[in-house]
Protein backbone atom coordinates (compact mmCIF):
# COMPACT_ATOMS: atom_id res chain seq x y z
CA UNK A 1 0.00 0.00 0.00
CA UNK A 2 1.68 3.13 -1.22
CA UNK A 3 0.89 6.49 0.35
CA UNK A 4 2.37 9.81 0.20
CA UNK A 5 1.63 13.00 -2.08
CA UNK A 6 3.72 12.83 -5.72
CA UNK A 7 3.23 16.45 -5.95
CA UNK A 8 5.58 17.18 -2.98
CA UNK A 9 9.09 15.35 -4.16
CA UNK A 10 10.13 12.60 -2.09
CA UNK A 11 6.28 12.33 -0.11
CA UNK A 12 5.43 10.61 -3.39
CA UNK A 13 7.88 7.65 -2.74
CA UNK A 14 5.08 5.88 -1.51
CA UNK A 15 2.98 6.03 -4.31
CA UNK A 16 5.89 5.84 -6.89
CA UNK A 17 7.03 2.84 -5.78
CA UNK A 18 3.51 0.87 -6.01
CA UNK A 19 3.56 1.50 -9.62
CA UNK A 20 6.72 0.56 -10.30
CA UNK A 21 5.82 -3.01 -8.38
CA UNK A 22 2.45 -3.02 -10.06
CA UNK A 23 4.76 -3.20 -13.31
CA UNK A 24 6.46 -6.06 -12.12
CA UNK A 25 3.14 -8.08 -11.16
CA UNK A 26 2.85 -7.05 -7.36
CA UNK A 27 -0.79 -6.46 -6.15
CA UNK A 28 -0.20 -3.31 -4.86
CA UNK A 29 -3.01 -0.20 -3.77
CA UNK A 30 -1.77 3.47 -4.18
CA UNK A 31 -3.66 4.92 -1.39
CA UNK A 32 -1.97 8.39 -1.78
CA UNK A 33 -2.78 11.10 0.92
CA UNK A 34 -5.74 9.37 1.91
CA UNK A 35 -4.86 5.81 3.08
CA UNK A 36 -7.76 5.11 5.18
CA UNK A 37 -10.12 5.19 2.21
CA UNK A 38 -8.11 2.05 1.05
CA UNK A 39 -8.60 -0.11 3.80
CA UNK A 40 -11.46 -2.09 1.49
CA UNK A 41 -9.59 -2.52 -1.65
CA UNK A 42 -6.97 -3.52 0.42
CA UNK A 43 -8.92 -6.15 2.20
CA UNK A 44 -10.52 -7.60 -0.74
CA UNK A 45 -7.09 -8.61 -2.05
CA UNK A 46 -6.97 -10.94 0.99
CA UNK A 47 -3.54 -10.56 2.11
CA UNK A 48 -1.60 -12.06 4.79
CA UNK A 49 0.75 -9.14 5.07
CA UNK A 50 0.91 -5.60 4.00
CA UNK A 51 3.58 -3.45 3.91
CA UNK A 52 2.57 0.41 3.90
CA UNK A 53 5.13 2.62 1.59
CA UNK A 54 5.36 6.02 3.10
CA UNK A 55 8.52 8.58 3.56
CA UNK A 56 8.58 8.75 6.86
CA UNK A 57 11.38 11.27 9.06
CA UNK A 58 13.97 8.80 10.38
CA UNK A 59 16.38 11.02 10.85
CA UNK A 60 18.65 9.27 8.77
CA UNK A 61 20.55 9.68 4.95
CA UNK A 62 17.32 10.57 2.15
CA UNK A 63 16.53 6.54 0.80
CA UNK A 64 17.56 5.39 4.23
CA UNK A 65 14.90 2.21 4.98
CA UNK A 66 13.18 0.91 7.89
CA UNK A 67 10.72 -1.60 8.33
CA UNK A 68 8.77 -0.92 11.44
CA UNK A 69 5.88 -2.35 13.46
CA UNK A 70 3.08 -0.26 14.48
CA UNK A 71 4.31 0.48 18.02
CA UNK A 72 7.44 1.62 16.97
CA UNK A 73 6.62 4.48 14.20
CA UNK A 74 5.14 6.73 17.55
CA UNK A 75 9.04 6.33 18.51
CA UNK A 76 10.54 6.85 14.82
CA UNK A 77 8.36 9.21 12.81
CA UNK A 78 8.62 12.84 13.10
CA UNK A 79 6.05 13.86 10.79
CA UNK A 80 2.99 12.53 8.21
CA UNK A 81 1.06 14.34 5.55
CA UNK A 82 -1.87 12.43 5.84
CA UNK A 83 -5.12 12.93 7.11
CA UNK A 84 -5.66 10.34 9.60
CA UNK A 85 -2.69 8.97 11.61
CA UNK A 86 -0.68 5.90 9.51
CA UNK A 87 -0.87 4.11 12.74
CA UNK A 88 -4.57 4.17 13.17
CA UNK A 89 -5.04 2.96 9.53
CA UNK A 90 -2.55 0.27 10.39
CA UNK A 91 -4.66 -0.48 13.67
CA UNK A 92 -7.62 -0.77 11.14
CA UNK A 93 -5.90 -2.90 8.53
CA UNK A 94 -4.69 -5.22 11.10
CA UNK A 95 -8.61 -5.36 12.59
CA UNK A 96 -10.08 -5.78 9.16
CA UNK A 97 -8.18 -7.78 7.15
CA UNK A 98 -6.00 -9.84 10.19
CA UNK A 99 -2.86 -9.45 8.27
CA UNK A 100 0.40 -8.64 9.52
CA UNK A 101 0.89 -4.94 8.95
CA UNK A 102 3.80 -3.50 9.01
CA UNK A 103 5.63 0.36 7.84
CA UNK A 104 8.27 0.56 5.03
CA UNK A 105 9.52 3.86 6.16
CA UNK A 106 11.31 5.82 3.59
CA UNK A 107 13.68 8.90 4.69
CA UNK A 108 12.60 12.17 2.87
CA UNK A 109 15.43 14.82 1.48
CA UNK A 110 12.53 17.65 0.24
CA UNK A 111 9.05 17.01 0.38
CA UNK A 112 8.04 20.94 -1.00
CA UNK A 113 5.89 21.40 -3.77
CA UNK A 114 6.72 20.91 -7.14
CA UNK A 115 10.28 19.65 -6.27
CA UNK A 116 11.20 16.79 -7.77
CA UNK A 117 12.55 12.84 -6.28
CA UNK A 118 16.10 13.73 -4.19
CA UNK A 119 18.98 11.44 -5.44
CA UNK A 120 19.30 9.64 -2.74
CA UNK A 121 15.15 8.58 -3.08
CA UNK A 122 14.95 7.81 -6.66
CA UNK A 123 18.19 5.24 -6.46
CA UNK A 124 16.16 4.03 -4.09
CA UNK A 125 13.19 3.88 -6.68
CA UNK A 126 15.09 2.10 -9.51
CA UNK A 127 16.28 -0.51 -7.26
CA UNK A 128 14.27 -1.57 -4.84
CA UNK A 129 11.30 -3.55 -6.96
CA UNK A 130 13.89 -5.63 -8.02
CA UNK A 131 14.70 -6.29 -4.27
CA UNK A 132 11.40 -7.03 -2.98
CA UNK A 133 9.73 -10.77 -3.05
CA UNK A 134 6.63 -11.40 -4.48
CA UNK A 135 8.05 -9.12 -7.43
Amino acid sequence: MGMGNTLRGDDGIGSKLVEALRKKGARAVDAGTVPENYIGPVKRLEPDIIVMIDAVHLGREPGSVELLKRDEILENSGFSTHSLSPVLVMERLESETGAAVFMLAIQPADITLGAPLSPGVNLLLKTLPDLLPGT
